[in-house]
């Protein structure tokens, strides 16, 4: 069995500038969003070991147009040498913009779903993002197309890759994929051996019978919710992860080791807005 080792990153809210957006006020003295993904990027070139691939599981860029998804594209090509780079979207990406941007098709509003081979493996990503308004929902369409594609089996295994947690009977603060059930029963009794999320900022490890659920931290910064408010913090990083005959192992990487609240939000207020 090939063993495969990837970098899986996630939330990374790029913008070229973030003056006048909801994140104007995490551009702080300790770098923003952008900055933190770049000194990640770079950090990656110090592996001994060069990864198969880097997984960005959504939240691109955070409400950006086509010209914010070209930047991304440049910085990961500046940053990442010979290692291919795979997306998916989450729900502060804008999908017309994605395409354009980032895929050079204009005009485009599909969902961003697909498989692709590597080395034995099969990536499977899906599109959440749904109507762009923080809740995640798999379309019927990506569903069907999903159980089709998981009737055959892979060499060595398939990993689903969705921006949205799903919920395997523990409510994730409530950001967890709405329809979590329906991909559960699909990927059942499948070569599936782990689904990889981002969204909530927070790393959490759990599992669906012998399925890994991973989510990884964000690489723009971390959340930390309260019973009345929601905090972002400069914790950023990403996971290791490994897969071999023993199945899928993710080790957190986190920058910085000091972490440091840089905006609170009243949870109140955001449901009223």
């Amino acid at each position: 069995m090939n063993k495969l080792t990837f970098l899986h990153l996630t939330d990374t809210h790029i913008l070229q500038s973030y003056k006048g957006s909801l994140l104007e006020k995490v551009d702080g003295p300790n770098g923003n969003p952008t900055d933190f993904f770049i000194k990640i990027l770079d950090h990656i070139k110090s592996f001994t070991q060069k990864p198969d691939f880097i997984l960005i599981s959504g939240d691109l860029v955070h409400e950006g147009n086509a010209s914010d998804y070209a930047y991304f594209k440049r910085i990961i090509e500046d940053h990442v040498e010979d290692i291919p780079v795979y997306t998916a979207l989450g729900n502060h990406d804008v999908t017309a913009a994605y395409w354009d941007g980032y895929e050079g098709k204009a005009n485009c509003s599909d969902k961003l779903f697909y498989e692709t081979a590597i080395n034995g493996y099969r990536l499977i990503v899906l599109d959440s993002s749904h109507d762009h308004s923080g809740v995640g929902m798999i379309d019927s369409n990506q569903l069907d197309w999903l159980a089709n594609v998981l009737k055959t089996p892979t060499e060595n295994g398939s990993i689903v890759v969705v921006h949205h947690p799903l919920e395997a009977g523990e409510v994730i603060d409530g950001h967890a994929l709405t329809n979590s059930k329906d991909v559960l029963n699909i990927i059942h009794d499948t070569d599936v051996i782990a689904v990889l999320s981002g969204h909530t900022h927070q790393n959490k490890v759990s599992s669906y019978g012998k399925i890994l659920l991973s989510t990884a931290d964000g690489t723009a910064f971390g959340v930390n919710i309260g019973n009345e408010s929601m905090h972002l913090n400069d914790r950023t990083g990403f996971s290791l992860c490994t897969v071999d005959e023993n199945g899928l192992a993710v080790q957190t990487v986190r920058f910085p080791d000091d972490i440091n609240t840089i905006l609170s939000f009243s949870l109140q207020a955001l449901q009223h807005n």
